[in-house]
C-alpha cells in the first residue's frame, strides 16, 4: 500500500480518535481556556475603562486648570486696573494738595504784603504828619497843643488818603 492510498479502517480510527480527543479536550481543557480568555477579556475591558476614566479625569482637571488660569488672569487685570486707579487718585490728591499749598502760600504772601504796605503807609503818614507839624510849627513859630497836633495830623492824613 502506498502513501496516497485511502484505507477506510484508518479513516474510521482517525475519526474516532479525533472525536474522543475533542470530547476529552472539551471536558478538561476547553473550560479553563475559555475561562482564561474571558478573564483576559475582562482585564482588557477594565484597563480600557480605567484609561477612559483617567482621560475624562485628565480632561476635567485640564478644564479646571484652564478655568483657574482664566480667573487668575482676570484677577491680575483687575489688580492692575485697581492699581492704576489708585495711582491716579494719589496723583490727583498730590496735585490738589500742591495747588492748595501754592494758594495758601500766595494768600499768606498777599496778606504779608498788605500788612507791610499798611505799615509802610502808616510810617509814611507818621513821617508826613511829623514833617507837616514841623513845617507848620516853623511857619507859625509857635508850639501847638497836643489836641491841635492830633487834629492837624488827622486832617493831613485824610487829605493824603483822598489824594491816593
Amino acid at each position: 500500500m502506498g502513501l496516497l492510498d485511502i484505507d477506510p479502517g484508518l479513516i474510521i480510527w482517525t475519526l474516532v480518535t479525533f472525536i474522543v480527543l475533542l470530547i476529552l479536550l472539551r471536558k478538561s481543557a476547553w473550560k479553563p481556556i475559555l475561562a482564561m480568555i474571558d478573564e483576559r477579556e475582562e482585564t482588557v475591558r477594565k484597563s480600557l475603562e480605567q484609561a477612559e476614566e483617567a482621560r475624562v479625569e485628565a480632561e476635567a482637571k485640564m478644564e479646571e486648570y484652564q478655568q483657574k488660569l482664566k480667573e487668575a488672569r482676570k484677577e491680575a487685570r483687575q489688580i492692575i486696573e485697581e492699581s492704576k486707579d489708585s495711582a491716579e487718585k494719589i496723583k490727583s490728591e498730590i496735585v490738589s494738595e500742591a495747588e492748595q499749598q501754592k494758594k495758601k502760600m500766595i494768600d499768606e504772601a498777599r496778606t504779608q504784603i498788605e500788612a507791610e504796605r499798611e505799615k509802610a503807609m502808616h510810617d509814611i503818614q507818621d513821617s508826613v504828619a511829623e514833617i507837616a507839624i514841623s513845617a507848620a510849627s516853623k511857619i507859625i513859630n509857635q508850639q501847638l497843643s497836643a489836641e491841635t497836633h492830633m487834629d492837624i495830623i488827622e486832617r493831613s492824613l485824610n487829605q493824603f488818603k483822598d489824594s491816593n
